[in-house]
């Protein structure tokens, strides 16, 4: 699904969507220098290993997997408008937060 044919949904409807269904990436994203920035501050500390990071329905690192989850609704405006409304916050918003 592109994001035009979900960003105009209403709550009801977008809520009953796939989150797999909704083709979000982090590429383009407010997310991406961020964490370009990460992989940075572990270079400076002499740190090879860049965790890949994905799109999760929550922030977690599964045991055993060196990878680090970010829950979708940071990756989209509309779906941050939604968290908040839904939760009355959106943790991870800005990049201080994050």
């Amino acid at each position: 699904m592109e994001a035009a044919d979900w960003v105009s949904q209403g709550d009801p409807d977008l809520i009953e969507s796939r989150i797999s269904k909704l083709g979000l990436r982090l590429e383009g994203t407010m997310l991406e220098p961020l964490i370009k920035q990460l992989y940075g501050e572990l270079s400076a500390k002499g740190l090879a290993f860049h965790p890949p990071c994905h799109i999760g329905d929550e922030w977690f690192v599964p045991i055993g997997i060196p990878a680090i989850f970010i829950p979708f609704f940071l990756v989209h405006n509309r779906l941050r408008g939604l968290e908040r409304s839904m939760m009355l916050e959106v943790e991870g918003e800005t990049p201080e937060w994050l």
